[in-house]
């Protein structure tokens, strides 16, 4: 065995084995300087431009799965339970209920005043989460949830709430995903809270002088079966600009913007 040629051997491996690892460390001191250096970019931009938002805007990337949802299809024996009501099923997948004796609630509306009825009232009414008060339309409406993330704007997962001029509840309507589970074991990364946040931003969706809430992980419609629906995860944004409010949705995979944005909302959480 030559010797010297061994010794040759091993010392080229191991300078090679070197640049390598240099050049690795490098690239990856390079990279965290560069999305340090966007953080700080983007830091500044807002700034100068007096947008508030929240600081502690997540980068870690966690994965998420997609979800199939089957709206309810009621029958006269859901109605049963419905105490002090008229209920009816129209079109097979909506209950519309007027109240014998209607439900006055506060002036300056909380959520939890209606948590008891919605208990005990109505078809799984603890898996609707509060929405929105529209007090020009008289309506307050709550979403389905799936493990406590909203379905947003959902025709076939909510609650409408029907007041009259003496801020009473009257009659309310429903619909109901009945069956709602993941569409397989495998999941994808999803978008980092700061990674959508910077996506708004740079999509010109957050004027001078606004404040942005932080962001809120629901679920919107990605593909409509016939049967039943595909949701997606999705981003919501509350983007304040003076009395005026927006709403954005962002599709926690893909990245785009879904056209069901709503303004001036009288939200009294928030």
């Amino acid at each position: 065995m030559d010797w010297s040629k061994t010794k040759t051997i091993f010392i080229v491996v191991f300078l090679i084995l070197n640049v390598f690892l240099v050049s690795s460390f490098i690239r990856k001191v390079s990279e965290s300087n560069l999305d340090t250096l966007g953080q700080w970019t983007i830091d500044e931009q807002l700034k100068s431009e007096n947008i508030k938002y929240p600081k502690d805007l997540s980068n870690e990337v966690v994965r998420e799965p997609y979800i199939e949802a089957v709206a309810k299809k009621f029958k006269s024996e859901d109605l049963k339970d419905l105490k002090n009501q008229d209920a009816r099923i129209m079109n097979e997948n909506t209950i519309n209920s007027v109240l014998k004796d209607p439900l006055p609630i506060s002036e300056k509306f909380k959520p939890e005043e209606l948590n008891e009825f919605m208990k005990v009232n109505m078809i799984d009414g603890d898996k609707y989460s509060y929405w929105d008060f529209d007090k020009e339309k008289g309506t307050i409406t709550y979403f389905q949830t799936y493990k406590d993330r909203k379905i947003y704007n959902n025709t076939n997962g909510m609650i409408v709430f029907q007041l009259n001029q003496s801020n009473e509840i009257v009659s309310y309507t429903q619909t109901m995903f009945d069956s709602i589970k993941e569409l397989s074991d495998e999941q994808k990364p999803i978008i980092t809270p700061f990674s959508a946040f910077s996506n708004l931003y740079n999509t010109q969706r957050i004027p001078a002088g606004s404040t942005v809430e932080r962001p809120v992980l629901g679920y919107s419609t990605f593909v409509p079966w016939e049967e039943s629906q595909v949701l997606a995860p999705t981003w919501h944004f509350v983007v304040k600009n003076g009395d005026e409010e927006e709403d954005y949705y962002q599709n926690a995979f893909e990245g785009q913007f879904l056209e069901t944005s709503t303004t001036d909302k009288d939200k009294p959480l928030e």
